[in-house]
């Protein structure tokens, strides 16, 4: 073989293993981020089977409408509109066990202390509680919490709080 073609042959190579190796890359890249979505989803499943959850970079978002009572704003529906949000995301970069979550609870007023009670006893740190309008009825208040620790016990401790509520949401 004359050394043209063992050029023209090398040149060939590289760029077929350059294809080939950006395409299986491209390819696991697309795998990894449907295991993300798919752990996400399992991730909202836990916490309610009526929550939905979306992926975006690192973070998956969930949120979870209440369902009861009717939430009403200038006496419009807003249940939809006011949905209660459990983002979390890996703590750190090596981690693979620890999420930082940070949640919003859209509550009602006579719920709050229940929510706010267990939420302190398993060491998570409120931020704020507040409510967001002024024509709101009932009363809601939002109660924004975060903690990091192992994503299970994270999305346990969601749930529990969830049913200390008249959400119908669980």
């Amino acid at each position: 073989m004359n050394k043209v073609s063992l050029i023209t042959l090398s040149t060939v190579v590289l760029v077929a293993a350059f294809l080939f190796g950006s395409t299986f890359a491209g390819s696991n890249s697309a795998f990894a981020s449907s295991d993300a979505e798919e752990k996400c989803k399992d991730s909202a499943e836990k916490i309610s089977n009526k929550a939905e959850a979306q992926v975006s970079k690192d973070v998956c978002g969930i949120e979870l409408s209440r369902e009861s009572p009717t939430l009403k704003l200038k006496d419009k529906e807003i249940n939809e509109q006011v949905p209660m949000e459990f983002p979390y995301q890996p703590a750190s970069a090596s981690s693979n066990s620890k999420v930082l979550s940070i949640a919003e609870f859209t509550l009602l007023q006579s719920e709050v202390d229940d929510v706010n009670q267990y939420l302190l006893d398993n060491h998570w740190t409120v931020t704020a509680i507040h409510n967001h309008h002024f024509y709101d009825h009932p009363r809601l208040i939002y109660l924004h919490a975060q903690k990091q620790d192992n994503l299970d016990d994270v999305l346990h401790e969601i749930r529990n709080a969830l049913e200390k509520t008249s959400c119908d949401c669980t």
